[in-house]
């Protein structure tokens, strides 16, 4: 009885990212993925509403394991450093945590059999089992595997769901906030804020590459 509702929870969400898909397609929106620009003048023309659709569109790509620089970029030129990356988090939480979801209670029979067997999957879950939390602040701070890819495995392993999703979209939040404050910088159009943004990001990315590598000293001791 289990496994026909798990296959016709699969069957469901095939179909639905099958439609999510082509209406991506059929609407040109890849173009905008592409442009920074034209995604700019998009989310700029929606008013209110641009806020909304951001946060979904970077939701819905962080799922597809495409890259979300160019969204991280235009988040900070369109709606300034603080609501750029308070946007962007939201969106990035949302999105790494469907996929979790996912993996764990709707597809787990298809995504265990592609990554089930992969050196991601072995190493995190050994992770999770021995350190915990420990694990997501290495993979999130450290460029280790696939951000997208990561997303999914987690879901496989036994770590719950509130910390891996509570943790997992803080311990983004420094690399992120680096790019949407080198854009929100160039957005400013005033050459104090866009200092002082500038040198705060780089003391976030100063300090971020300090943590990765104890963290790094750490992996290697810990292996």
């Amino acid at each position: 009885m289990n496994q026909k509702k798990n296959s016709v929870k699969l069957i469901i969400t095939v179909c639905v990212l099958i439609v999510v898909v082509i209406g991506i397609v059929k609407s040109g929106a890849l173009e905008y993925l592409k442009d920074r620009q034209k995604l700019e003048i998009l989310i700029k023309s929606l008013g209110v509403w641009g806020p909304i659709v951001y946060i979904g569109l970077y939701a819905i790509v962080t799922t597809t394991c495409i890259s979300v620089l160019p969204l991280t970029l235009a988040g900070g030129l369109i709606f300034g450093a603080v609501m750029g990356i308070v946007y962007t988090a939201i969106g990035a939480g949302l999105g790494l945590s469907l996929s979790f979801l996912i993996a764990r209670y709707i597809a787990r029979k298809p995504i265990e059999e592609k990554f089930g067997n992969t050196e991601v999957f072995k190493k995190i879950n050994e992770g999770v089992k021995n350190d915990g939390w420990f694990i997501l602040a290495t993979t999130r701070l450290l460029p280790i595997f696939p951000f997208g890819i990561q997303n999914y495995v987690y879901g496989l392993t036994p770590i719950s769901f509130i910390q891996y999703s509570l943790l997992s979209t803080i311990f983004i939040l420094p690399g992120t906030s680096v790019f949407v404050l080198l854009a929100g910088a160039v957005a400013s159009g005033d050459m104090k804020t866009a200092v002082k943004m500038s040198i705060l990001a780089s003391l976030i990315f100063f300090g971020l590459t300090i943590i990765t590598k104890i963290i790094a000293k750490k992996s290697k001791k810990n292996s």
